[in-house]
Parts: structure tokens; C-alpha cells; sequence
């Protein structure tokens, strides 16, 4: 069993980051799946159909409703933003696009994954990462929690 070093002695800015404090961790779970474009397709048509066609097959499934999805975002890394980090000197990741879904319960996932519509939607090598929002700074999605650190907590930290 591994051995943790001692709690890091900290005089914390901010009181609702402090180790008295629990995390502001989200009633919900949040998956997300990373692709990549099929080799021999531009990077624009591969955006143009995921913004589109494949944000259609997604929404009309009728898995969609079923399995009480909560929200479903895209996220999208074109050559250019990769050059864009690298001007300031960050690797990128080596995915052209990220889906993320929020579901109430990991089962509601597993039945939107097993659905035929989902089957129909996905390509085959997809890697997921699964878990949960512990928002720091922000303010909350109505209905899921309490707001994390907020921009009038940081200006009255600054005396802003």
C-alpha cells in the first residue's frame, strides 16, 4: 500500500478551497470519448460532419431521451489550434475531437452505449474517460450543484 507524505502546510487565499472544506464535486457523472478523424478525409469535413450530421444522430436517438442524458458538448482541435499551443510552447494532445456527456448514473451511460441507434453513431477505437466534475471556479449549471469560486471572490481577493 503506497505511503502518502504528510498534508502540505498551506495558508490558503481563498476559504472555500481549504482542507476543511469538501469538494464542490457535481450530482453528476461526466464521460468523455476522444477521436480522431479517419485518415484521408480533411480536417474540415471531418469538423463539418461531427457540428452537424453527427450532433443530429446523437440528439435524435430515441436513447437519447431514454437514458436520461443531461448534456452532450463537442470539443474540437483543428491543426491550427494545435499550432496555436505550440506558439506558446504546450504539447497538444494527439485527438482531433472530443465528445463529453453528463449522465445522472454510469448505468444510464451503459444503456445509451448498448443502444442499436449508439451502435449505428460510433466508430470503433474510441478511448473514454469517465468521472466527475469538482468545480473550482465558476458558477454552477442551474440545477446541479453549488457555485464553485466565483469572479467577485477573486476581485475581492485583489481588492478589485
Amino acid at each position: 500500500m503506497a505511503q502518502d507524505p504528510p498534508r502540505v502546510n498551506h495558508s490558503f487565499s481563498l476559504s472555500q478551497l481549504s482542507y476543511d472544506k469538501p469538494p464542490n464535486i457535481k450530482p453528476y457523472i461526466r464521460i468523455s470519448m476522444f477521436f480522431n478523424k479517419k485518415p484521408g478525409i480533411s480536417y474540415e469535413f471531418f469538423q463539418n460532419h461531427w457540428h452537424h450530421v453527427h450532433a443530429d444522430l446523437v440528439t435524435s436517438m430515441r436513447a437519447y431521451k431514454e437514458c436520461n442524458l443531461l448534456r452532450y458538448n463537442q470539443f474540437h482541435q483543428t491543426p491550427e489550434h494545435k499550432e496555436l499551443a505550440k506558439k506558446i510552447g504546450l504539447p497538444s494532445m494527439e485527438w482531433d475531437a472530443c465528445t463529453e456527456f453528463w449522465f445522472e448514473r454510469i448505468e444510464d451511460f451503459d444503456k445509451f452505449t448498448k443502444s442499436e441507434e449508439y451502435a449505428k453513431a460510433t466508430q470503433d477505437g474510441i478511448k473514454v474517460m469517465v468521472g466527475y466534475d469538482n468545480l473550482i471556479y465558476g458558477e454552477a449549471v442551474p440545477g446541479y450543484g453549488k457555485d464553485g469560486v466565483v469572479k467577485g471572490d477573486i476581485e475581492k481577493l485583489h481588492g478589485t
